[in-house]
């Protein structure tokens, strides 16, 4: 019989991919199924040598694995016996927490919309307003910028859930596991509540989409080619030894990217007056369907919304009008939540509601997102086969 699994989220920086990094743990072989096992099962009440038997492995593997995992504080032992760390949501949450945010999306979608003149006046002053359409504007401002990133900061200053936790080694993440099901695949992976990026010197490239796939964007490039280091041979401290020396190459060519998409933005180069390196570049993110190459005069465009550090300010004032109308609806969603759904995975094993609460706000903004696309408040993101539905763009340190 197939052993059910889990899959991992991660909210905040996971750091170096190595032994302290989440992803790499959480990933290895056996260890998604180990961790099923535990929330599937009450706290603190089933043993290494019982998930030996149920996965028919020498108990001395599980006992490495779940040292792993102890490294990581993503399990409390006790006695041979364990709990949770991080909030999980199984098949079984499913039907509780949709039942729970029944309407919130659409109720929240129409207050936005309300706020329509306001934001509007706003979005005219970004300079992307001019050369993309206000609602290619509003999908990365809204659906992105205010409650992928900036909502966290509000709603964590006003106590309502957790945006930051310290774990070993200095970094600061939280994890987050769904069932591996098709179920949950339906429920979750379909909502536009996923932002990627990556980040070097101030330039930032990102896309924000849905979970149903896997993207073709630097930050999910990159994870994959060290995971696919990490997994093909079996030289560990070599591998991570050389993925250290990789993350600094990749920062550093995404600076140089950063640099050169501000050059062709100011000063229009043709491809074919560019240097070898900079053509590099440039194949590279049209690979990425960042920018595109004119065939007929090899001129340079860029294909996505372009945003500068400076024009913070704006985004943030748009933030405020939003989230502030928001505000008293969320904090009678949240402020009750362990009350409310005291027979979650995570509630019984004593996750802290506050993490828990992290997660449901993407579910909730996830679903508003849905509702702004479905009334054309904000454009609707391209399905794409294998990736998903997402939308890409990039700041710039200027």
């Amino acid at each position: 019989m197939k052993i059910k699994n889990l899959n991992f989220y991660f909210f905040g920086d996971p750091g170096n991919y190595d032994e302290y990094n989440p992803s790499y743990i959480c990933n290895k072989n056996l260890v998604p199924e180990i961790l099923y096992i535990i929330a599937s099962n009450k706290p603190f009440s089933i043993s290494n040598y019982e998930i030996s038997n149920i996965l028919n492995i020498n108990i001395s593997k599980i006992d490495e694995l779940i040292n792993n995992l102890k490294i990581i504080n993503a399990i409390e032992i006790k006695d041979d016996t364990y709990r949770l760390n991080f909030p999980v949501f199984l098949e079984k949450d499913t039907l509780q927490i949709q039942n729970y945010l029944k309407d919130i999306g659409e109720i929240l979608c129409n207050k936005i919309i309300s706020l329509s003149p306001l934001i509007n006046e706003k979005i005219s002053k970004l300079q992307c307003s001019k050369y993309q359409t206000t609602k290619r504007t509003l999908y990365h401002v809204i659906c992105d910028y205010v409650f992928d990133d900036i909502a966290f900061d509000f709603f964590g200053e006003k106590n309502i859930f957790c945006t930051s936790k310290l774990q070993p080694d200095n970094r600061d993440y939280i994890i987050i596991a769904y069932e591996n099901s098709k179920l949950i695949d339906t429920y979750s992976n379909h909502l536009l509540c996923s932002s990627n990026n990556y980040k070097s010197n101030g330039f930032t490239f990102n896309s924000f989409g849905d979970s149903d796939g896997s993207r073709k964007d630097i930050f999910r490039f990159f994870r994959m080619i060290q995971k696919n280091i990490t997994d093909s041979n079996p030289f560990y401290n070599l591998s991570i030894s050389y993925i250290k020396i990789l993350d600094d190459m990749n920062k550093e060519l995404i600076k140089n990217c950063g640099q050169l998409v501000n050059f062709i933005i100011n000063k229009h180069p043709k491809y074919l007056d560019l240097c070898l390196n900079e053509k590099k570049l440039v194949d590279f993110l049209k690979e990425l369907d960042y920018i595109d190459i004119n065939e007929l005069d090899n001129s340079i465009s860029i294909n996505v919304p372009f945003f500068y550090t400076y024009e913070k300010p704006i985004i943030e004032d748009i933030s405020s009008i939003i989230l502030e109308t928001l505000f008293p609806t969320i904090k009678d969603f949240f402020e009750n939540l362990s009350f409310n759904l005291p027979d979650l995975t995570s509630v019984k094993h004593n996750v802290p509601t506050k993490e828990i609460g992290n997660e449901l706000w993407h579910q909730i903004f996830g679903a508003t997102n849905e509702y702004l696309v479905k009334t054309n408040f904000v454009q609707s993101p391209e399905k794409l086969d294998g990736e998903g539905r997402y939308l890409k763009s990039i700041t710039l340190n200027i």
